[in-house]
């Protein structure tokens, strides 16, 4: 059963704008430390930053909670798996959070296209005392 769905729309120019005015500073309070370490690697670094930007942004509408009520910037990311699949990470204030709504497993996808990214994120109920999937902080 689905807890919520959540998207974001991000114009890439706008994310490089603001790494521009900001760099280091804004990497540091957008990026959990393992999205940081996949963004030093990455060979384009602001259409990185504004995937993230824009997932994070489908996660917490899908939670249902935005950036307030418990949530903040690095309380969930997203990190490709072995296939390069993105999925949704926590910080434990963010698999916390997650158990105090009764949320389960979650999905997140991304695109981008014409200076454009888009981001969708579906949060399943936890229905089986599932909480949302450990990972890196």
């Amino acid at each position: 059963m689905i807890h919520g769905i959540g998207t974001d729309v991000v114009q890439v120019e706008r994310i490089a704008r603001i790494f521009e005015r900001h760099g280091e500073r804004f990497v540091e309070h957008l990026l959990m430390p393992q999205e940081e370490a996949a963004f030093r690697d990455h060979k384009r670094p602001v259409r990185f930053l504004a995937m993230r930007f824009a997932a994070k942004e489908a996660v917490v509408k899908a939670m249902g909670t935005g950036f307030a009520h418990g949530m903040w910037l690095r309380d969930c990311g997203v990190a490709a798996n072995d296939f390069g699949k993105p999925e949704i990470i926590w910080s434990d204030r963010g698999r916390e959070r997650c158990g105090q709504l009764g949320i389960g497993e979650g999905h997140v996808t991304l695109t981008d296209e014409a200076g454009l990214v888009v981001a969708v994120a579906v949060l399943m109920k936890d229905v089986n005392g599932r909480q949302a999937a450990d990972s890196a902080k």
